[in-house]
């Protein structure tokens, strides 16, 4: 039987985007990570799935298919794409075209649709179809002719197999998705009715209508969620089923595959600087290569299984002419600035192929132990049986210390015996993990630390955390996990962690895994780990200044991280119960007022029936449009409420922000109590933001709202323990501080000397009046322009912040401009060395690619200015504040062993401190935070303590 491959466009076009590579860029500093991935994807198939039918489908817009017209909220809750993504694909259909495939769209119709023509169209033909998607819409059209291919694994779902995975048939799909409606598409459904229940229901009745007619032997609730659901049901049934007959022409010979002329191909990848897509696509017309400028010099060597020995992912630069991988930073020739690392392809990966040791006895433990204290460095990992490093127990110590081999001691098991004494190994290994002569290497190092530390073994000695390594040298890339650096990196395929324990309901906890399974797992993990250290650390070398970096504040700043976790904070449960019913009670009294003030009740959560009352009964005007309609959002109700008298917008704001901190902070947060210590134990992570700046999560607690007396009440939650204080330290105006560092302005430098109020000073001098007769609205304007301005604030943006003509604005602008010239010539000089380096960078020498500067589109490229000064800005203010916490951490250590930096927000930090030390912490860290780098101005450090986090802010 011949093959048929159809590919959904849009859906490979996001799947392509969202990839989990670090972005790329094009020689002329366009984004095309999504175009490589595509590309990929498609002569993948050529190459491997060797197809004799091949088309492309796509749609043609949201907001112009046929299903709005009887539902116009479907899809509404979709985000606009993301604005580098629209040149990205008018760069695919490049690529198609000089492929020579058929496109399939219509307006009107979603690329679904038409695939299931497609399907119905081929019914008479011996052919089978595979449609390149995962979207379960198509689950309808299934049979042993028609299946779904996903690109990534090659794995195949056909009605047999939908069958046995879902428990449900193609003959069924419609009806189940009938009932659980769909919450991507915005497609409703029966409140609690999901997949497995609905695929119950319809194996037991049939249809959803006879599941409707049955609702009495249902369970109370189930039939009050479905009987709720009977009104839009049949429009659910309208959304859900694909129509097999679309009106386009569709003719079965005019989609064969045939190897077109290669060389418009090669000349299109050769531009976006694919070097082996070039290779991929002129061998497809039988060259090598030679069909790019430099000919076949530049192709990546290969070992003899096809392999590519080095990932094209690890740098910047492309393949040098030796056939190996280019070692240099981006930025350090015209190519590598604006030029693209090429991730490892998927044809180009091969396993890790780590050989496991099994440590099975005492003596070959000790002897492992002696080989480790040998070393200069080794790779370790542990495996747990939680997440959460304080609640975790280790069920194994793996480590490796050449490539290719990695070592398992396992200490706990429910599976099977042979394991060794917890106590035991523990008692071997202390010496040497606390051993300070050695390098100890690890992915994700802060949470071994703390594991480790639970069980009484601490590590001591220098770091090298592979995925703070990983980020330092490529910021812009969205994920450090091990297995996206091994594949971008090494070009290596590792097992997934699923492989071992499953997900969802019926995932195992590790202690239930083979030993010898866990064992080829962890192997691998420690193996990886020291390949990619191997890796890492010719790099670093290879970039000024960030190596330093590396090495004197963000790996001490791991210890300090893991220390700041281990610790937690205490939450005052109680205070947040009764502030949830503090929350709730106004939240009704909101309800009760929306409804007075729009005339008749409606739901404020949704936004059409809000657009309705707004802009149809009470006749507000619309102040800006989505491809879904009428925007409610927080901006056009904040213009609303400034613009008319009527109440209900401000009311709108209120209730938004109050439903907000019950269901995202003051509910949720007890929650995050660890079992074992009864605190809260937040993750800090330092590779998230390519600016350096640190995050949290579970919660995420920079985050918690400040601006509003409602939001900063759930910082009094935040309490120190008994006969403790807790110790805010803050740092003044510290990104205007860096401003006036970089830029060296003297008037800005002058008010800073002298301990000004900046905004009041700036203001006095750009309206022209003395100090003392600067006005609130004057120093708002002036302090909107200070914080605005520096990252790009256009006379438009900054008359919508203001609410002032953009006349008036603009005239502002100019006189800020013209009164402080060392400001515009340090924003210039910024742009102009990213535009000539291709990258900038902060105070400490933290690198940040800023390809978009050499953009030739205009929004990209103004996109890349305010990125510019914003890295360079930002990105040393959290320079700064990194390595104060190392000073202060160092300090407290030494000093104050009953004081702990607990959370850190911003350009703030939170210590506790036994109450009769409070004072001398407070002074030890104001010196360490504003002695911790030197600049041309003074650093300014507010502090003060308080039994909670509200009360230290007095």
């Amino acid at each position: 039987m011949k093959t048929f491959y159809v590919i959904d466009g849009h859906a490979q076009l996001f799947r392509a985007y969202y990839a989990p590579f670090r972005d790329l860029t094009s020689p002329k500093g366009e984004p095309v990570k999504a175009v490589y991935v595509f590309t990929q994807m498609l002569l993948n198939i050529v190459r491997n799935e060797r197809p004799d039918y091949l088309a492309v489908t796509f749609d043609v817009s949201d907001s112009s298919t046929l299903r709005k017209g009887f539902y116009p909220e479907y899809k509404a809750n979709r985000d606009r794409s993301p604005e580098d993504l629209q040149v990205q694909y008018e760069r695919i259909r490049e690529v198609i075209d000089a492929l020579k495939l058929p496109v399939f769209e219509l307006e009107g119709y979603e690329a679904d649709d038409l695939i299931a023509t497609i399907s119905e169209r081929l019914k008479p033909e011996d052919v089978e179809l595979r449609i390149a998607s995962k979207d379960k819409d198509l689950h309808q059209v299934l049979s042993h002719k028609v299946k779904l291919w996903d690109p990534s694994t090659g794995e195949l779902l056909d009605d047999v197999r939908l069958r046995a995975d879902k428990g449900y048939g193609p003959e069924q799909a419609v009806e189940i998705q009938t009932l659980v409606g769909d919450n991507i598409d915005n497609v409703p459904g029966a409140k609690g009715v999901g997949v497995k229940t609905a695929a119950k229901l319809i194996a037991e009745y049939g249809t959803a209508d006879a599941v409707l007619a049955n609702v009495a032997a249902l369970t109370p609730k189930l039939r009050e969620n479905l009987l709720a659901h009977a009104e839009i049901m049949n429009v659910t049934r309208r959304l859900v089923t694909l129509d097999r007959d679309a009106p386009f022409d569709f003719a079965l010979e005019a989609c064969a595959w045939r190897v077109p002329d290669v060389q418009p191909l090669t000349q299109l990848l050769d531009s976006l600087g694919f070097r082996s897509l070039t290779d991929q696509a002129a061998a497809l017309g039988g060259g090598a290569g030679a069909a790019r400028s430099g000919g076949a010099a530049g192709a990546a060597t290969r070992s003899a299984d096809g392999a590519r020995t080095a990932a094209e992912g690890d740098r910047a630069a492309g393949p040098t002419e030796d056939g190996g991988a280019a070692r240099g930073w981006a930025g350090e020739s015209t190519e590598d600035a604006a030029g693209t690392g090429e991730p490892a392809a998927p044809a180009d990966l091969r396993p890790a192929g780590t050989r496991p040791v099994i440590v099975g006895s005492m003596d070959e433990l000790r002897s492992l132990a002696t080989e480790l204290a040998a070393r200069p460095a080794f790779a370790f990992d542990t495996e747990t049986t939680a997440l959460q490093a304080v609640d975790a127990d280790i069920v194994g110590y793996a480590f490796s210390f050449e490539a290719g081999t990695g070592y398992y001691v396992p200490v706990r098991s429910r599976a099977e015996g042979g394991v060794l004494d917890p106590e035991a190994v523990a008692a071997v290994l202390r010496p040497v993990l606390e051993d300070q002569r050695t390098l100890k290497v690890g992915q994700n190092l802060k949470y071994d630390i703390n594991v480790l530390a639970r069980a009484g073994i601490g590590v001591a000695g220098p770091l090298f955390d592979t995925m703070v390594a990983a980020a330092l040298i490529h910021p812009e890339r969205r994920t450090n996990n091990m297995d996206v650096l091994a594949r971008d990196l090494l070009g290596l395929t590792t097992v997934p962690i699923t492989d071992l324990i499953g997900k969802g309901k019926n995932q195992l906890n590790m202690l239930d895994v083979p030993v010898a399974d866990v064992g080829a797992y962890a192997a691998e993990d420690a193996d990886v780990t020291w390949r990619l250290y191997e890796h890492l650390t010719g790099l670093l070398a290879e970039g000024e200044g960030v190596r330093t970096l590396f090495e004197t504040v963000e790996m001490p700043l791991v210890r300090v991280l893991a220390a700041m976790e281990r610790e937690g904070v205490s939450l005052d449960t109680g205070m947040l119960r009764e502030y949830a019913g503090v929350l709730g009670d106004r939240i009704t009294g909101l309800r009760a007022q929306l409804t007075v003030a729009a005339g008749k009740e409606f739901n404020p959560d949704s936004p059409k029936q809000l657009a309705d009352v707004l802009f149809d009964d009470l006749g507000l005007p619309v102040i800006k449009k989505t491809k879904t309609g009428r925007s409610t959002d927080a901006e056009v109700l904040e213009a609303l409420a400034a613009e008319t008298d009527h109440p209900l917008p401000k009311l709108l704001l209120e209730y938004r922000e109050l439903t907000k901190l019950l269901g995202t902070y003051v509910q949720p947060l007890p929650g995050y109590l660890a079992a074992a210590t009864g605190r809260l134990h937040a993750s800090f992570h330092q590779t998230g933001a390519a600016t350096g700046r640190l995050s949290s999560s579970e919660p995420n607690i920079q985050n918690i709202p400040v601006r509003t007396e409602a939001g900063r009440e759930i910082r009094r939650a935040f309490v120190a323990a008994p006969g403790r204080l807790l110790i805010s330290a803050d740092y003044s105006q510290v990104e205007l501080r860096m401003l006036a560092h970089f830029s060296k302005d003297e008037e800005l430098a002058r008010a800073f000397h002298e301990g000004l109020d900046i905004h009041t000073y700036v203001a006095s001098q750009v309206f022209g009046v003395p100090l003392a007769e600067v006005t609130p609205d004057q120093r708002r304007v002036a302090k909107t322009v200070n914080f605005g301005i520096v990252y790009g604030q256009s006379a438009f943006g900054l008359a919508r912040t203001l609410g002032i003509p953009q006349r008036e604005a603009g005239a502002f602008i100019g006189a800020y401009k013209e009164r402080y010239t060392g400001l515009e010539r340090f924003m210039r000089e910024c742009v102009a060395r990213a535009e000539e380096d291709g990258y900038v960078t902060t105070i400490l020498g933290r690198r940040r690619l800023i390809p978009e500067v050499r953009s030739r589109n205009r929004n990209l490229r103004q996109l890349g200015e305010r990125l510019a000064l914003n890295t360079v800005i930002q990105g040393s203010a959290a320079d700064l504040i990194k390595a104060a916490m190392v000073r202060l951490h160092d300090r407290l250590r030494r000093e104050h062993v009953g004081s702990h930096l607990l959370i850190q927000v911003h350009d703030e930090l939170v210590l506790e401190a036994p109450e009769e030390e409070a004072e001398a912490v407070m002074r030890l860290t104001v010196g360490e935070m504003t002695g911790a780098l030197t600049l041309e101005v003074p650093l300014v450090v507010d502090a003060s303590a308080g039994k909670t986090w509200l009360a230290t802010k007095g």
